[in-house]
């Protein structure tokens, strides 16, 4: 019974240093020191920006619009900035794209304190964003394995999530309480600062010289972005993983439109509140990312996917039904818990098996159908929202997510199960469509 402790306490340092062992990687404990101050000047503009727009404009679909603006040149150039990513050396790319967004934020925050600040110079400014990310988002993806290494992925892509969502949690607080005592403008300046943590940590890293020229590219940028594609819909599994990461993205995801406006029909419904409810939110994706990193490579994750779909729709459903702060909180935190272990999962599934010289153009897909495809469910949110009301636009595609879903599970029980581990090739993925006739007779069985 003495030793009941110590082996506690044995267990807990080693979830604990697992959860961490990417760390040891000294490029990617930079580049994690980095992100960390740098995307909580994101989140101060991401709050600042959708309160603005709202506080202008009173209505839910322009949050859609807006929000459709910034994500929609991902639609059209993340497949080709791939083929980017997979030629030049992607810590150049970023460091272009990294100086790119801090300078787009100091110039919105001169705007809105020169009076400029109107749902145009807005709109403008959100595309000009969204292009950035274009090349930024499957650029930084694909820039893990380099950063850390394939065994440690899965730890790395949690760990990153870790520092989003820990910043997305401090991120909107802080927000509310800068736009209450100070200004909204000074959201989008500290934002435009913050950029400064992360160019520097990216300069600071040492590569192998393998790592630093381009690569020569031996067919036509289009051929490389269909060799990309064709890789990705050869294996049934990851058709129905990116499937789900769709549905995800149009039905799920854009949710968070229709915050502001959750916000505002709560008691006091100001900035506070509004803060309070995205760090809610935060705070379960946080939850999600801790444990994913802490129990990477032990949990099933064909299963952790259909269970983070699962809370997901049960809390957007339930988010719908409720009138308080306090309700509206804890199924924030459901909400954010389910998104980020279903996303997460998806991303260290492909991540852990494609190879290293398709990573940038997978990756790129993978952001097309997480973020390309956003402006589409952003503006459905909206639309949704502003003829239903928000409570029904949360109900319909709380519904449809399900209707999505239960298809999907069936399909991917009836296939083998891609391995675990790390090394697999190009031709072990590849289930033949003789395994695939096989495996559905056995479940018919």
């Amino acid at each position: 019974m003495t030793l009941q402790p110590l082996a506690i306490k044995r267990t807990a340092l080693g979830l604990f240093s697992d959860m961490f062992r990417s760390l040891r990687h000294r490029n990617y404990r930079l580049f994690f020191f980095g992100q960390l101050i740098s995307l909580i000047g994101t989140w101060l503009q991401n709050t600042a920006l959708a309160w603005l727009v709202y506080s202008l404009t009173k209505d839910a679909m322009t949050l859609g619009i807006m929000s459709f603006l910034g994500s929609i040149p991902i639609l059209f150039l993340s497949i080709y900035a791939g083929t980017v990513a997979d030629e030049y050396p992607k810590r150049g790319i970023l460091v272009i794209t990294q100086s790119s967004a801090g300078l787009r934020s100091l110039l919105v925050a001169v705007a809105i304190w020169t009076g400029h600040a109107s749902i145009v110079v807005l709109g403008i400014a959100a595309l000009l964003l969204g292009s950035i990310n274009a090349f930024d988002m499957p650029t930084r993806q694909a820039f893990v394995v380099e950063m850390a290494s394939k065994e440690d992925v899965t730890n790395a892509v949690a760990l990153n999530s870790s520092v989003f969502n820990a910043a997305r949690l401090l991120g909107p607080a802080l927000a509310g309480v800068i736009i209450t005592v100070l200004s909204i403008a000074m959201c989008f300046f500290l934002d435009g600062i913050s950029y400064i943590a992360v160019i520097i940590g990216l300069l600071m890293m040492r590569f192998d010289r393998k790592h630093v020229h381009a690569r020569v590219r031996e067919t036509s940028r289009m051929a490389a972005m269909k060799e990309g594609v064709t890789y990705l819909y050869s294996i049934p599994q990851f058709r129905a993983l990116m499937f789900l990461v769709i549905g995800m993205t149009l039905f799920g995801w854009s949710y968070t439109v229709n915050l502001p406006v959750v916000a505002g029909n709560l008691p006091g419904g100001n900035a506070t509140e509004y803060g309070a409810l995205l760090a809610a939110n935060g705070a379960g994706a946080l939850l999600a990312a801790l444990s994913q990193a802490a129990m990477a490579g032990k949990l099933d994750s064909r299963k952790m996917i259909f269970v983070g779909l699962g809370v997901f729709i049960v809390a957007l459903f339930g988010l719908a039904m409720v009138h308080t702060t306090l309700a509206s909180v804890i199924l924030l935190v459901g909400i954010g818990w389910g998104i980020i272990t279903f996303f997460i999962t998806a991303n260290t599934t492909l991540q852990r098996r494609v190879p290293d010289e398709l990573r940038g153009r997978v990756m790129s897909i993978y952001s097309f159908a997480f973020a390309g495809l956003y402006p589409f469910g952003s503006l459905l949110a909206g639309w949704l929202a502003s003829r239903y009301g928000v409570p029904n636009a949360f109900r319909i595609n709380a519904v449809i997510l399900a209707a999505i879903t239960i298809p999907a599970f069936l399909f991917v029980r009836k296939l083998p199960r891609l391995t675990t581990t790390p090394e697999v090739s190009v031709e072990e993925l590849l289930v033949s469509e003789q395994e695939i006739f096989e495996a559905e007779q056995i479940s018919r069985s």
